[in-house]
């Protein structure tokens, strides 16, 4: 452990427990929701709507909540960002509000909505106390929030389907920000951590799937694709030793996850398959009982995999990766950042 890991963080950086886990949960719920958006646009225009609408909801009530606690030390900003919150909540509910309005108006105020929560987020990076990377992401967040939700409301021209994937992205922007805000790492050991983790999502969802979606005709296939999502934390043993393979294992199980929970997510957003989103994930979830979803392809043997058999699995990674990095998160390691 360094020095900077033992000096505890400044009183005005320490927000409640209840505030961080509410960053993060309504951070993952934004981002799942806008990577719905992105990848469906078979649901029709409509739908779609909806689901933006619901996730700027939660971006609103980050911010609600968030505001409410500054204000509370008797900061300027803290009213401003709680005043900006209900705001943005207000033009969400209008929008829910008004089915009948035409689409093209809902997702005007839909772009209103997050440049107030842009001008919001740059209202937060004003706080003092916190790190100069959290008030950096803050600052760099909401500014591309108001330029890229400005170009959607002030721009005309645009096709309806362009300005929604446009307003998806800049809420899927956000809610990575909320989830890094709620985290918070106060030390260099949970920053370098907090990388690791992001790197394990991105590599699984993307990287993982990209191969997985086309190459499943390899010989041993399905221990070819575990090896894969496990290769990259072997360096972790390497550098840091034994000592360190919870850490390795967590991290290889959570890009499985990323892999077998985002497969078709990725291949409609990228790869323009159209695959029926809520079913597919109702088979992965365990939803569908003793159906066959696919053959495992072992080498030397193979056996069929069931929806409930994949359902188990996922739910008890989802365990192992929660309680191994909570414990990483929480105790002493010598895995440490240069940065």
């Amino acid at each position: 452990m360094t020095r900077e890991d033992s000096q505890p963080a400044p009183p005005e950086e320490r927000s409640p427990n209840w505030l961080r886990v509410a960053e993060v949960v309504l951070g993952l719920l934004t981002v799942a929701t806008s990577v719905v958006v992105l990848a469906s646009p078979t649901y029709g225009t409509a739908k779609l709507v909806l689901l933006l609408t619901t996730a700027l909801g939660f971006s609103a009530a980050r911010m609600i909540a968030a505001g409410s606690i500054r204000a509370r030390l008797e900061s300027i900003e803290g009213l401003g960002l709680a005043g900006g919150g209900l705001l943005a909540l207000a033009i969400v509910i209008v929008v829910v509000a008004l089915p009948g309005a035409s689409l093209q108006t809902l997702v005007l105020l839909l772009a209103a909505s997050l440049i107030i929560q842009g001008i919001g987020r740059m209202l937060a990076a004003a706080g003092r106390g916190y790190p100069r990377w959290v008030r950096g992401s803050a600052l760099a967040t909401g500014a591309v929030t108001v330029l890229l939700a400005g170009i959607a409301l002030l721009v005309r021209g645009i096709a309806l389907d362009t300005l929604l994937v446009l307003l998806s992205v800049v809420v899927l922007f956000n809610g990575i920000e909320m989830v890094v805000s709620g985290l918070r790492p106060s030390n260099r050991r949970q920053l370098t951590l907090l990388k690791l983790i992001l790197f394990s999502a991105f590599y699984g969802l993307v990287m993982v799937n990209w191969i997985d979606l086309y190459g499943s005709a390899a010989p041993a296939y399905h221990i070819w694709v575990i090896m894969t999502c496990m290769a990259p934390f072997g360096v972790l043993i390497v550098f840091q030793g034994l000592k360190d393979w919870q850490l390795a294992l967590s991290l290889g199980l959570l890009v499985s996850l990323m892999n077998d929970l985002g497969y078709y997510f990725m291949g409609d957003l990228l790869f323009g398959f159209h695959v029926s989103l809520v079913p597919w994930l109702g088979n992965q979830l365990g939803f569908r009982g003793t159906e066959v979803l696919f053959t495992f392809q072992g080498g030397f043997f193979t056996f069929p995999v069931t929806s409930i058999l994949m359902g188990a699995s996922v739910y008890a990674r989802i365990a192992v990766v929660a309680l191994i990095l909570y414990h990483w998160w929480k105790s002493p390691t010598q895995v440490e950042s240069k940065v």
